[in-house]
């Protein structure tokens, strides 16, 4: 208690310094823990699962020469559920196959329900996941009629009310009735769901997937033993060739494996460059966090050296001192962490928008353990490393200028929370650009003022709708199409005159006015004017080695479904549409004229938000019975960043908290130094000197330390730069000029503080000084 009660009396004394300290570990905490809760929470994706390491996923990827196209394709084909489980009958347990390839909206008693994704899955997917039932037959998901939602759901939709019996709207095409309950799955996974549709749905949709058709299954199996992947990797390309050829040409094979299903999430190439950076950004503020407190402790060893004495003096020991210092940390530690607390229950909510996850899902009992040890090892390094200084202290110089051997401890302190703050900057400047640029980058038409909504059920009865839009005021025109322009096309091979397998054609149906509504830029040749001409992108003339004579060309798909009996044929040639976005390379596109069109393509006119307002009104009231809303493209283009706008907000509040963190140790140095230096000054002052030397000496000794510093974090932040920055396939990193830009304007505002912290001695009446002497 003796303990407590000094150390009360030395944070009362100093509470400036305390302010300080509080604040940078406040932040340190704030930031650390939710950087570290965020990365163990991803690392524990699809954990939920009963035995997760027996559940696995079957994937493919192509191979051309012997060399693997980069990344898997986790879609394959239906049959390969029941098909590889017969064939392997001592692996696997059991099989299933499930899709979120068609996600649908739905609605009860006319009102649409939000936050509902969903699977469609065969009667097998309990079996084979090990998610619990809580109500109903699965056998009942054998039926399209049939669905079966999660328990928040119910709860959340239906109350204390039994959902079972109920009807539900699918996209207000038809209703399924509610025939089970199971118990629902975090958040923390690749294949969320509220609601499970039956496969059956799917079939209805895109017809009956075989193999080498409809690749939108995702096949799920469990093996009798985690020891059965390796047998059945090494069995399953085989097993494969008993049902269908891999090959898709001379060179081109398709490979198959699978992969425990709780792999997935990390071992893609983007998750583990996001799980990288988050980790450097974390340790950064943490460490900084730690250096900057460790420094305001060393800053004022000055006055409390004589206090230590006095300890030592009255028979305290080494041990002894040690305590005060840790029960004066673990005081702060406790304020700052109460602190974090608080800042979570204000900011909720925007911290779930920027990490985009619920804090309820990363504080779970099995992850609590991750700000349990972040604070814990906050505690053990701000407490014992400058505990041991003072502990250290020779009672025979506790009176003398001890702290002039603590110098190179405070420039070094200071060396590393400016690197941290250089670092920080520089990939800050990375994903703020980046994000400008996906978002605001020539996607291959104009999509100023350009809305887009699609409608299902039979193109019969859209007939008309269309001509209702056209007639309102407030639009300019109006075209259709099989499909969005920002999305996934409908596909087919792409073979040379060999057929030898290219890559898939991305391809949709569109009406005569698409081209000059949705402002494609045509390069050669003309639009469409009747069915079965089309336009192509350049990579896919590239692609094909057409660049002297693609028009007049037929082009090498004839998908009947589209009501297409022959290949169509090439009258033109378009700037490349970024359909499937900049995280991924640009894809081989083609526009045929058809009329098979149940997406509509609005132009409006100024305002384009209240225009668009009035238009999704228009659409609610004239087709009551359609599901249509329109969206702008640049609104599309957002949602389809979204990561890229979360990590760059993850990055903007890490660079505020380090960039505070860091000015205040900086601060409190220059504070510290001149109080130091005050004879010195007060001497070069009466001999002359003037303010403007004098803060050239302060800004001198500081830019010493930082201007290294600072060339290290800008070096290093370039490096996890071009990390971040492979996800983008063509984009590039900013040029090192930037870099050094970012780097000279922190030196900028490092002197800048250093001079307006030093001012006021700079310019004092040095008789002052020397009367306080």
């Amino acid at each position: 208690m003796r303990q407590l009660y000094y150390t009360i009396q030395t944070l009362l004394r100093g509470r400036g310094s305390n302010v300080v300290k509080t604040v940078s570990l406040t932040l340190g905490l704030f930031v650390g823990i939710l950087l570290f809760s965020q990365i163990a929470y991803e690392f524990s994706y699809e954990n939920f699962y009963q035995d997760p390491e027996r559940l696995v996923m079957l994937r493919m990827r192509n191979t051309k020469d012997g060399i693997p196209e980069k990344g898997y394709n986790y879609g394959t084909y239906r049959p390969a559920a029941a098909d590889l489980w017969e064939a392997m009958p001592e692996q696997v347990e059991c099989a299933s196959l499930t899709s979120n390839f068609f996600q649908a909206t739905f609605y009860k008693d006319g009102k649409k329900l939000e936050d509902t994704p969903m699977l469609c899955v065969d009667t097998l997917y309990f079996r084979t996941t090990g998610l619990e039932v809580l109500k109903g037959n699965p056998n009942d998901l054998a039926l399209m009629q049939n669905a079966f939602i999660s328990q928040s759901m119910a709860r959340r939709i239906f109350g204390d009310e039994d959902p079972i019996g109920k009807e539900l709207s699918v996209e207000k095409m038809f209703n399924v009735t509610i025939r089970g309950i199971y118990r629902e799955v975090p958040r923390n996974t690749n294949f969320p769901h509220e609601i499970l549709l039956s496969d059956a749905v799917l079939d209805w949709g895109y017809g009956a997937g075989t193999w080498g058709t409809n690749n939108i299954y995702h096949i799920l199996f469990r093996l009798k033993q985690p020891s059965d992947v390796d047998i059945m990797n090494r069995r399953v390309q085989k097993a494969v060739e008993q049902y269908t050829d891999p090959h898709l040409g001379e060179s081109v094979v398709t490979e198959y494996s699978v992969i425990p299903i709780r792999e997935i999430h990390r071992s893609q190439p983007d998750a583990q460059r996001k799980l990288l950076i988050m980790g450097v950004l974390g340790f950064s503020i943490f460490f900084v966090s730690v250096m900057n407190y460790v420094l305001a402790a060393i800053a004022s060893m000055s006055w409390r050296a004589k206090m230590v004495g006095v300890h030592k003096c009255s028979g305290a020991g080494e041990g002894h001192i040690l305590g005060l210092f840790l029960w004066e940390t673990g005081i702060l530690v406790l304020v700052s962490t109460v602190a974090c607390l608080l800042l979570m229950y204000f900011f909720g909510e925007r911290i779930e928008g920027m990490l985009g996850a619920r804090l309820a899902d990363l504080f779970t009992w099995s992850n609590l353990y991750v700000p349990l040890l972040t604070v814990l090892l906050l505690f053990v390094v701000a407490g014992a490393l400058p505990g041991r200084m003072y502990a250290r202290i020779p009672v025979t110089q506790v009176f003398r200028r001890y702290t002039e051997g603590k110098r190179s401890w405070k420039r070094g302190l200071l060396f590393v929370q400016f690197m941290g703050v250089a670092f920080i900057l520089g990939v800050l400047l990375t994903t703020v650009w980046q994000y400008r640029e996906v978002v605001s980058r020539h996607v291959g038409f104009q999509t100023e003022r350009l809305a887009v909504g699609s409608v299902n059920g039979a193109i019969e009865e859209n007939e008309g709708i269309s001509d209702a839009i056209r007639r309102q005021p407030y639009v300019e025109a109006v075209a259709c199409s099989s499909k969005m322009l920002l999305q996934h096309y409908s596909t087919n091979r792409l073979t040379d005159a060999q057929g030898n397998f290219l890559c898939p054609l991305h391809f949709m149906l569109i009406d005569k006015d698409f081209p000059k509504v949705t402002g494609l830029k045509l390069l050669e040749g003309a639009f469409p004017q009747h069915v079965g001409e089309a336009v192509v992108g350049k990579e896919t003339v590239r692609t094909m080695k057409w660049q002297n004579n693609v028009i007049g060309r037929k082009l090498p798909i004839k998908p009947s479904w589209a009501g297409l009996q022959e290949s169509p044929t090439i009258v033109g040639v378009v700037d490349d549409v970024r359909n499937m976005g900049f995280f991924n390379e640009q894809t081989c596109t083609a526009f045929i004229m058809n009329d098979r069109d149940r997406t509509f393509n609005v132009r409006l006119k100024e305002p384009e938000e209240e225009n668009l307002r009035k238009l999704n009104a228009f659409v609610k009231e004239a087709y009551p019975n359609k599901m249509l809303e329109f969206s702008t493209y640049q609104e599309i283009r957002e949602w389809q960043n979204e990561s890229v706008s979360r990590f760059r907000n993850i990055v903007t509040v890490t660079s505020g908290c380090i960039l505070l963190i860091v000015l205040m140790g900086l601060i409190g140095y220059v504070s510290d130094e001149t109080q130091r230096r005050s004879k010195e000054i007060t001497i070069r002052k009466v001999n002359g000197a003037e303010a403007s030397s004098i803060l050239r000496l302060l800004s001198a000794g500081i830019l010493k330390v930082a201007v290294g510093a600072v060339l290290i974090g800008i070096a290093f932040s370039w490096y996890v730069s071009g990390i971040w920055m492979e996800q983008f396939p063509d984009g590039t990193l900013l040029s090192p000029g930037w870099f050094i830009g970012v780097g000279v304007a922190l030196l900028v505002l490092i002197v800048l503080v250093v001079v307006v912290k030093a001012w006021r001695i700079a310019n004092e009446n040095p008789v002052n000084s020397i009367k306080s002497e």
